[in-house]
């Protein structure tokens, strides 16, 4: 009598092609965002209403690198008429493609109840 093989079917891996940063805007403040991937001179801007979400994107030079610069936004967090540029080093996460729900997830929100500054915070998941 012979035995019987069992195969278990293979587990399917992602391949990761993209390092994505995803951010949503909490506020009531419409805000102009500078950002960048890694220390080009090259700074873009984008208009991020209230409520407004938005996901930037790294392509891996190869499949599953994991690799990325980091990337860099600043922006105007004094809510009154008087400035305060807030630069922050934020970190993409490795995904197989480039939406909103695969990226390392920030808010921008209020600081405190005064809602005179705004900061950037990791949002879990």
């Amino acid at each position: 009598m012979g035995a019987a093989l069992f195969l278990a079917p293979g587990v399917a891996h992602a391949v990761t092609r993209f390092a994505v940063v995803s951010i949503a805007n909490e506020t009531q403040s419409n805000l102009l965002l500078a950002y960048r991937w890694g220390d080009s001179e090259n700074w873009q801007q984008i208009n991020l209403g209230p409520g407004a979400r938005h996901w930037w994107s790294h392509k891996f030079s190869k499949p599953n690198e994991n690799r990325a610069p980091h990337f860099y936004i600043r922006f105007d967090a004094d809510t009154s008429n008087k400035r305060y540029i807030e630069p922050w080093k934020l970190t993409g996460r490795a995904a197989e493609e480039e939406r909103f729900e695969l990226g390392n997830k920030y808010a921008l929100r209020y600081d405190g109840p005064s809602r005179r500054y705004i900061e950037i915070f990791d949002v879990p998941g």
